[in-house]
């Protein structure tokens, strides 16, 4: 059995890398107690596996990692499967009893508790462990981010004429070698949100394979003479057998935190 974890970065923590997230997730995993399995050998690590990485920079509402659970980490309750963590068990949440896959909302505030400030779980869930990991079904990503400067109603044309275009070519830097390549077929969505104090707000969805598309590489063809401002990943989309689907979907009582981009 398998943990599967939903969470947030957002604010100043943005800045630190995915080496960082996995140090501090590691580390509140422990002071949870979270029965998880550890590899072999002299120097035993934890075994924990994270979604599709997150550019430094970027906030996110949807991040995921998963916890291969020990053996005697989870017994069977009145409500459902009980995980059994050192500092007590964990129950599903009864507010989502008529849900499919009902969340543990009260280890989701215990792991929030342990993790730093501009990081929180929104969402718990027991999986079977089968299947691939969830870098490989990640298929698409959404995002929202601003142009920093730029008027809507220049964003809303410019977005026009983006989607009206077969190609779109731009550049970027890959291991030190400027790459030309056609970004038009990752972009699945793109329009105008809304205008913050900042600039034009804007919400797309892009590919995640093979081609992985970032909001980064938007904004120079949308408007040249302007910067991203802050960016936000919100959705990382699977599509299997049961179709489009979220790995985990915030628990009801995590949806009332959505917060606007950070300032």
């Amino acid at each position: 059995m398998k943990l599967r974890v939903r969470f947030r970065k957002v604010g100043k923590i943005r800045f630190i890398g995915h080496r960082d997230v996995a140090r501090v997730t590691e580390r509140a995993v422990r002071k949870v107690g979270i029965p998880v399995t550890y590899s072999q050998g002299f120097s035993p690590r934890m075994k924990l596996s994270f979604g599709l990485a997150l550019p430094t920079g970027y906030e996110s509402d949807a991040e995921f990692l998963e916890l291969p659970l020990a053996a005697d980490a989870v017994r069977d309750g009145p409500n459902g499967p009980v995980i059994v963590c050192r500092s007590g068990p964990h129950d599903p949440c009864e507010d989502e009893s008529e849900v499919a896959t009902a969340s543990y909302c009260t280890l989701a505030r215990a792991l929030t508790e342990a993790l730093p400030v501009g990081m929180s779980v929104s969402a718990v869930v027991l999986t079977d462990g089968s299947g691939p990991s969830l870098q490989a079904v990640v298929r698409s990503c959404g995002w929202q981010f601003e142009i920093a400067g730029l008027e809507a109603v220049t964003a809303t044309k410019a977005v026009e004429e983006f989607l009206a275009s077969e190609t779109v070519v731009t550049e970027r830097v890959h291991k030190g070698k400027t790459l030309s390549s056609d970004i038009r077929p990752g972009v699945a969505a793109l329009r105008v949100e809304e205008s913050s104090g900042r600039g034009a707000v804007l919400s797309a969805e892009l590919s995640a394979t093979p081609r992985v598309v970032r909001p980064s590489e938007l904004v120079p063809a949308l408007a040249p003479a302007h910067e991203m401002g802050i960016a936000r990943r919100t959705h990382q989309w699977t599509c299997g057998a049961a179709g489009r689907a979220e790995p985990a979907v915030p628990a009801q009582c995590a949806q009332r935190q959505k917060e606007p981009l950070s300032g």
